[in-house]
């Protein structure tokens, strides 16, 4: 389906949608009576500085923050008024790359691109091993890495093991909260490059 703008040309639906959307903690209102579109195809940024609410938007996107009021569409999907288990169809859907990399420390990188798979698909563990090779090898990182922990990981590897994890179970959407924060300018230009 499609939407007619003014202009009378075509464009497609959008697959987030945020209406007035008010977020805070405390006495602190972070964000107030925010509007978002992002539609299928679009890559879209939040440019901010620090402290100014875009990991804040984000997580609330994903149902980790809660909102005081307003309305968010994912997929065309009420996140307030969906189930357990449409939540859970739905989340299947995105891939989440998080500021720290939030990898699991106790996991391999294999191991924590497979987490994903584990919790959402039924595959043999063959399968799930070349699936994850595949992924770390998307990402740039070498084949060994998938048997490194993350604390033998250089800042850089764990962002690409990260997003190796993002893109375990084929997303439509995918969220990197601040991606290149703390990479050199070199290594955040790799990793635009890669995105």
């Amino acid at each position: 389906m499609a939407v007619e703008t003014t202009e009378g040309t075509r464009r497609p639906d959008a697959v987030i949608r945020v209406r007035d959307l008010v977020v805070g903690f405390g006495s602190k209102i972070i964000m107030r009576g925010l509007d978002l579109d992002v539609r299928r195809g679009e890559v879209l940024g939040f440019v901010g500085g620090s402290g100014q609410g875009k990991s804040v938007l984000t997580r609330t996107i994903l149902g980790l923050t809660p909102k005081r009021s307003g309305k968010i569409e994912v997929f065309g999907t009420d996140i307030d008024a969906a189930d357990a288990s449409d939540r859970r169809a739905l989340e299947r859907r995105y891939g989440v790359m998080f500021q720290q990399g939030a990898l699991f420390s106790g996991l391999t990188v294999k191991q924590n691109v497979q987490a994903p798979m584990r919790e959402h698909l039924n595959l043999s563990q063959r399968l799930m091993d070349e699936l994850a090779r595949l992924k770390i090898e998307l990402v740039g990182l070498p084949r060994d890495a998938g048997d490194k922990f993350p604390s033998q990981l250089s800042g850089g590897m764990i962002k690409r093991a990260a997003l190796a994890r993002a893109l375990a179970l084929d997303p439509e959407l995918v969220f990197l909260d601040e991606p290149t924060s703390g990479l050199d300018p070199i290594g955040a230009a790799e990793f635009d490059e890669l995105i």
